[in-house]
């Protein structure tokens, strides 16, 4: 299913040249910054220059927290920081740990189990930590929902302090303190740092100063969490890459070792290679080897540890693999029967990557999608959300709340269990709610697009300055520029399985895209198209170059591909495409699908033009009547005759004389007669055609006979020359001409 994008062009507001001049800002720079509407001098440095911190002690409950902390640590009373099993929780706990140790503090920590124990405060687990003399539990990236576990704690005489980030409920837990950024009676000027965020300005308190070297993991964990990359965050991340980039911890060193990954340390790196392997562990099983790994000090144990979290990550790929294509045959049928909201369900699925499964459908069918897992014998199902921009899944799922028997999220991602009997009435209810939303409004994602830059613009040292607008990430994008106008001057698909794009624009610049091979047969070389993307520089063999990372490609252009007179093979992928066929009127209709010459075609988008057409007025009477975008051409035609051209009369004449003593048979004369008229067989039989459909000759078998009484005869005015000489007229002007006069044609009639 391919979704169509609409493209929304930022501002064209321009900078101030005094603040162009101050800030040193190259032209890219400048059209990106006032397409996000940063245009004043306290918005531009806060960007490019300013690094905010905020006191820590400003967050609702911090100082309490803290000395409740220094107090357990005083009379060695045991703590247990109770973390998640995602890459931000394991960061969190590894930093709270860190300050802790640091403290001397008679310190564990435990991670619930995504399977047996699932996300946030497990009353058994509190129980298990009360019994062994646990005094204080600090949760991190979690317990914000946790009221009940909190009031069993406090029964048992526990204290607990909750850090967490996600969103606040109805009503907080009854714990010793809560330190949440958007605590509702606390006025934090970061209210979005993740849950490694706030777990590293509580070590920070708790040491009375900034940890570096705790920096690389909060930048981890902060950039995994996909939180807005401005203010504190976007401080706390850049300080971090710096860190990591020159002081890796051990374990990120050995991570990156397995990775393969060499150079620079980016956003990039965490969102592409580091998150998505810390976060496999607690997908497939308990993420305690996870947290492990980011607290060893020794290489050589760290690196046992990455190759087993590597091991991990790849079987988390081939089990994604498997279910997406599981989900995506179910979401398919349901499309079909016209469901907005996605509700697919399957037995035996890993709970643990249904996230990435339901994000990936979403990306396909831009509709919001929940993905459950079937537990049959305990009678629920367990899975995970994703929504679209527009619609938020907190609040669609909070509305059917008295469906689910857990749940928990955000806008865009949230996570539920519910009974296996609610599943249908769950699904019932989003799609009743979603239609009413889709009644007023349109669903269609759109692609923000920072500027239109000409070819002219694109350095190597303009494109090397947008790097001062990093780290990118979520509320500050890399930027999107589009290029309209210019002209494919090559295209190809590449790779092993010709599945990725790679094409030129004006013999200039080169476009890459991966998984869109197929776009090769959409938009041949030679048409005007517009493309956006993303702007990087490619370096190779000691040369670097502007690269465009496209984003999506359009063109006004009707859309025409050249398969003339090439194998089969090179269209067959037409026969799953929605398009419709017109043929000559010499063959068959096979359905509702096939159209003949001179058939009207209008409200059909795709057209394959699978025969030469019988004659030109036909050909363009069906032109006349489209409206079609895309335009498949083939004009197959079984026996072309250009090659042979049509005999001269001289030829006619001189047969003529060589029939006049003797008859002719094919199997003994043919040879002979071609090489004297210089002529092919096929040619040599289309004569002996025409004469004998004007009288001139008689045929028995194989033998040829001159009826020597015949008169004078007018050889054009025989039908079968006639339909040849239309034929190579359609040859000539259509299979062997060329496929710009083609086009041309094709435009013309549709105009």
């Amino acid at each position: 299913m391919t979704v169509n994008k609409q493209w929304v062009t930022g501002s064209s507001e321009e900078l101030l040249p005094s603040l162009v001049e101050e800030f040193k800002i190259s032209p890219l720079v400048q059209k990106v910054l006032a397409a996000r509407g940063l245009t004043e001098r306290s918005e531009i440095a806060a960007l490019l220059t300013d690094q905010k911190t905020h006191d820590p002690f400003l967050m609702y409950d911090m100082a309490k927290a803290v000395d409740r902390i220094h107090e357990a640590v005083s009379n060695d009373e045991p703590i247990l920081v109770y973390g998640d099993y995602d890459a931000d929780g394991v960061t969190s706990v590894t930093v709270l740990m860190y300050a802790l140790e640091q403290l001397e503090a008679m310190a564990d920590f435990y991670i619930p189990n995504r399977f047996t124990e699932g996300y946030g405060p497990n009353e058994t687990a509190f129980k298990e930590a009360a019994d062994d003399g646990v005094g204080l539990i600090i949760t991190v990236d979690n317990g914000i929902k946790g009221q009940h576990e909190v009031t069993v704690a406090k029964s048992l005489g526990v204290d607990v302090i909750i850090t967490d980030h996600h969103e606040i409920g109805d009503a907080l837990p009854d714990a010793y303190a809560v330190i949440h950024p958007a605590h509702p009676d606390g006025h934090y000027p970061c209210p979005h740092l993740a849950g490694v965020g706030v777990a590293y300005k509580l070590a920070a308190a708790l040491l009375g100063q900034d940890i570096p070297e705790m920096l690389g993991l909060t930048a981890v964990g902060t950039v995994s969490d996909l939180v807005p990359l401005t203010d504190e965050n976007r401080t706390l991340v850049k300080l971090g890459l710096r860190e990591l980039n020159q002081r890796p911890p051990v374990g990120i060193k050995a991570l990156l070792q397995q990775a393969g990954h060499k150079g620079l340390v980016t956003e990039e790196t965490i969102g592409f290679m580091i998150g998505p392997r810390l976060n496999a562990v607690g997908r497939l099983d308990d993420a305690r080897p996870a947290a492990d790994l980011l607290m060893e000090q020794d290489m050589t144990s760290a690196v046992f540890l990455a190759e087993q979290v590597e091991q991990l990550n790849v079987e988390r790929k081939s089990i994604v693999e498997t279910i997406v294509e599981q989900a995506a045959a179910a979401a398919e049928d349901k499309v079909a029967r016209g469901f907005n909201f996605l509700v697919i369900a399957g037995e035996d699925w890993n709970e643990g990557v249904l996230g990435i499964v339901a994000s990936k459908l979403m990306d396909r069918y831009y509709l919001p999608v929940i993905v459950l897992n079937i537990n049959r014998e305990a009678g629920y199902a367990k899975g995970s959300a994703r929504s679209i921009p527009q619609l938020s899944m907190y609040d669609y799922l909070d509305q059917e709340i008295e469906l689910l028997t857990k749940f928990g999220g955000h806008h865009m991602a949230a996570g539920l269990t519910l009974p296996l009997d609610n599943v249908s009435e769950l699904e019932s209810r989003l799609n009743d709610r979603l239609d009413r939303y889709l009644a007023e409004h349109e669903l269609q994602p759109a692609i923000i697009i920072d500027a239109d830059v000409t070819l002219d613009e694109l350095t190597v040292d303009h494109i090397y300055e947008l790097d001062r607008l990093r780290p990118f990430g979520t509320a500050n994008p890399q930027p999107i520029f589009s290029i309209t106008g210019s002209t494919i001057t090559q295209i190809k698909a590449i790779g092993q399985q010709a599945n990725h794009l790679k094409m030129t624009l004006n013999g200039r610049l080169n476009v890459l895209k991966w998984s869109a091979g197929e776009l090769v047969r959409k938009f041949p070389e030679g048409t005007t198209v517009d493309v956006c993307g993303r702007l990087q520089l490619n370096e190779w063999n000691n040369h670097v170059s502007p690269q465009l990372m496209m984003e999506d490609m359009k063109s006004d252009q009707i859309l025409m591909v050249d398969f003339r007179n090439q194998h089969p093979r090179t269209f067959a992928f037409l026969k799953d495409e929605p398009v419709i066929y017109v043929i000559n009127r010499n063959r068959r209709k096979n359905s509702d699908h096939y159209y003949f010459y001179g058939d009207n075609i209008a409200g059909h988008d795709k057209i394959v033009l699978r025969d030469l057409p019988d004659n030109l007025d036909l050909f363009q009477q069906t032109m006349r009547s489209s409206t079609a975008s895309q335009m498949y051409i083939i004009f197959h035609e079984a026996k072309q005759v250009y090659f042979e051209g049509m005999p001269s009369l001289q030829q006619f004449r001189e047969l003529y004389k060589l029939m006049v003593n003797r008859p002719v048979v094919l199997s003994q004369h043919g040879m002979t007669l071609t090489a004297r008229l210089n002529v092919t067989p096929n040619v040599l039989l289309f004569m002996l055609a025409v004469l004998t459909e004007l009288g001139v000759v008689s045929v028995t078998g194989e033998t040829y006979q001159l009826d020597l009484t015949a008169g004078k005869v007018d050889i054009p005015s025989a039908v079968c020359y006639q339909q040849r000489e239309q034929q190579l007229k359609m040859e000539q002007q259509l299979l062997f001409a060329s496929f710009d006069s083609i086009k041309q044609l094709i435009l013309d009639n549709m105009n």
